[in-house]
């Protein structure tokens, strides 16, 4: 059988996340937060791949991006971005109740 090129995109995402999952038990604490919010980073990369991320998704990303490794350098900076991404989620899902 054949494999599409989006259900190997599919499938190495799921191998990032279950190998991040048997390394974090070993790995510090803090990793789980940041390899989630890689995991819906790459998420989003494979549907706008397939034409099928929309603008919300694409903004999200970036905020995720361009947050995920304050953890390297400032652990209570990563904290407040992990906080400041909830306000992020309901301003989207606000959008969605306007619309």
């Amino acid at each position: 059988m054949r494999e599409n090129s989006l259900e190997k995109r599919v499938f190495a995402l799921i191998g990032y996340m279950i190998t991040s999952a048997r390394n974090l038990l070993e790995e510090p604490v803090t990793y789980g937060p940041f390899r989630i919010l890689d995991s819906a980073s790459r998420l989003i990369s494979t549907l706008e791949m397939e034409e099928l991320a929309s603008p919300r998704l694409l903004s999200l990303r970036e905020t995720i991006d361009e947050g995920k490794f304050s953890l390297i350098g400032d652990r209570v900076a990563f904290e407040a971005f992990l906080e400041s991404m909830m306000d992020v989620l309901v301003e989207h899902m606000d959008a969605d109740r306007q619309e």
